[in-house]
């Protein structure tokens, strides 16, 4: 379990990870003096104004009159939408409407992430495989070596994407794959501003395994 850094302080985070470790490893919760003395806290009662918070937002509960009264709250994974499939290999039709939902943590899904198949083995040797699911995080802009999402936008209001790195050259635009076999994509730069954008780069990989 982890927690969004936009709904508590950096010592909350800090007490809420120590709290969710202590219990896997010890099999009950710690007192609030042992959690002052992880994180080098003097004063229980700073611990406790933290615990409070903590259970202010939902995270924990706590039971009155008892050292180890924390209580975890299970809380529902987040999700992001899964738009589709991206060609790691030729580009291929573009994402289209979501449908189904891929579960991560809530810091990837605070980001205002998509998540798109990966189809082909362009990218293998960057341990992306045919199958995975690329986290993409919204962007326009890159730097070289990102894995970006570069969309190519053709005649009749039709586009393809690419999954690859982002390389900007002298005069030219290398959409570089992460596979020996395959040969980069070269896009003079005239025709990448007219012609191409990056509609997001890569922040994370999942993997679900199949049972053979």
């Amino acid at each position: 379990m982890r927690m969004s850094s936009e709904q508590a302080s950096e010592i909350q985070r800090r007490i809420y990870d120590f709290i969710v470790n202590y219990i896997r490893q010890e099999g009950m919760p710690p007192t609030n003096r042992e959690i002052g003395q992880a994180m080098k806290i003097a004063s229980t009662g700073h611990v406790d104004y933290h615990l409070s918070m903590l259970e202010k937002k939902n995270y924990i509960l706590r039971e009155s009159k008892k050292s180890r009264g924390i209580k975890l709250v299970q809380r529902p994974p987040a999700g992001i939408p899964i738009v589709g499939r991206i060609a790691a290999g030729r580009p291929i039709e573009n994402y289209a409407e979501p449908d189904q939902m891929l579960d991560v943590d809530h810091d990837v899904a605070q980001q205002n992430t998509y998540a798109l198949e990966v189809k082909g083995n362009s990218m293998i040797e960057d341990h992306i495989c045919d199958g995975d699911y690329v986290v993409i995080k919204p962007q326009s802009s890159c730097q070289n070596g990102d894995i970006v999402v570069a969309v190519h936008f053709l005649e009749e209001n039709k586009s393809s994407a690419t999954l690859k790195r982002f390389f900007l050259e002298q005069g030219q635009v290398r959409l570089q794959p992460a596979n020996s076999e395959m040969e980069p994509i070269y896009i003079s730069k005239r025709e990448w501003d007219t012609e191409w954008q990056v509609q997001g780069k890569v922040v994370a990989i999942f993997r679900q395994y199949r049972a053979a």
